[in-house]
């Protein structure tokens, strides 16, 4: 073992008991108190699940850290998660010199060392240094004045010896997510074994500091899919956002409403609404769309204010699409006629119309009627003194 290093499995049992001590406190919360990653507490912890835990290492600043933990330091529910506060300004303006003696530092490097966040620390600064009033619990205080920046340099520039190269894993996600429509993160990590927030975490922390790798074990579970299960499907390049839209806008004029499309494509309706106002699709919409599409397209919806509403928009029903030409950008609706077409009626015409409409499986009458044309106007076109329904 490395001089560095020191065994995980009584860091590990110290967290646990922290756990039981403060069990509606989030791990996070105890990584951000111990100024360590989330990601980096997360894995240590789920190790037990796979009894790993006995033969792994962690580097010794960050098993000093755990240790010297204790219950009664971490927030507690019965004094309103809070604590003492106290003026922010001494604490900022000894992180203001810190920052600018170390440049490689980073205020969230700094921020989890105090077990604060980021985001705390980073309005702290600005109100300190804006000139207005600002306190911060009087424990971070006290954390922050301590910082030995010599410490945080060292185990921000060292790589774990039991991490990976985090950029093999996003490229691998990456190219999931491009062959697979409704691949999402979460679910690749789930399919994988490994938790969401894990991986989460995990990329958190390698957008801050690229140096940051992930446990090897976590890595090759991600790197060891080739292929994913449904929900997940291949996905299918010829697919376009203008066909995503028409599909929706179709589903709506047979009579669907945006809530049962979500519901039929596993996605909410925030989502939907928020594609059908900026149709930009993700490979989770694309295959909720497209589910919905296979579920819904053949059969009527129940919702006569969503036909109306859309008939009322021009939008175009189902089977004025097929596959060849849904997603062409420039393609016009079949069997539909456009009000804005000046062009008369004529013989030839109409009967392309309802030549395709019927071999759709509508009637003639139901044609006729999705044309806009009466029995009797359609006999005077044709010059037909009789037209079968």
């Amino acid at each position: 073992m490395r001089a560095d290093r020191t065994a995980a499995a009584p860091v590990i049992e110290h967290v646990r008991h922290l756990i039981t001590q403060r069990p509606h406190l989030p791990v996070a919360a105890i990584a951000r108190h111990a100024g360590v990653a989330s990601s980096t507490l997360k894995s240590l912890l789920d190790d037990t699940r796979h009894d790993q835990h006995q033969s792994r290492t962690v580097h010794l600043a960050i098993a000093q850290r755990l240790l010297s933990v204790k219950a009664a330091d971490l927030p507690c529910r019965e004094r309103g998660y809070g604590g003492q506060s106290t003026d922010a300004t001494p604490a900022m303006r000894h992180v203001q010199a810190l920052l600018a003696t170390y440049p490689a530092l980073s205020q969230a490097s700094v921020a989890r060392a105090a077990g604060m966040s980021p985001s705390t620390l980073a309005a702290a600064l600005h109100d300190v240094a804006a000139g207005r009033p600002r306190r911060i619990q009087q424990a971070a205080a006290q954390q922050l004045l301590i910082l030995d920046p010599d410490l945080l340099l060292s185990t921000a520039l060292a790589r774990r010896s039991d991490t990976t190269d985090l950029q093999q894993v996003i490229d691998h996600l990456h190219a999931l997510q491009l062959r697979y429509d409704r691949a999402s993160r979460a679910f690749i990590a789930h399919t994988a074994g490994v938790r969401p927030s894990t991986l989460s975490c995990a990329l958190l922390d390698h957008t801050r500091n690229p140096r940051r790798g992930i446990h090897t074990a976590i890595a090759q579970r991600i790197l060891a899919l080739k292929d994913l299960p449904a929900p997940a499907c291949p996905r299918r390049t010829q697919i376009t956002d203008t066909g995503l839209l028409r599909r929706l806008r179709a589903l709506c004029t047979a009579g669907w409403t945006l809530k049962n499309i979500g519901a039929a494509g596993g996605i909410s309706t925030k989502t939907l609404t928020a594609f059908a106002g900026r149709p930009r699709s993700t490979p989770a919409l694309r295959g909720a769309i497209l589910a919905a599409w296979e579920e819904l397209s053949h059969q009527p919806g129940p919702s006569p204010t969503a036909r109306q509403r859309a008939q009322v928009k021009g939008w175009a029903p189902p089977l004025a699409w097929d596959n060849e030409t849904i997603d062409d950008p420039a393609a016009l609706p079949s069997g539909i006629r456009n009000p804005s077409h000046q062009s008369p009626w004529n013989p030839d015409l109409l009967h392309h119309e309802l030549t395709f409409l019927t071999h759709l499986g509508l009637s003639k009458t139901q044609a006729l009627k999705r044309l806009g044309l009466g029995t009797g106007r359609a006999r005077q076109i044709l010059g037909h003194t009789t037209l079968t329904a």
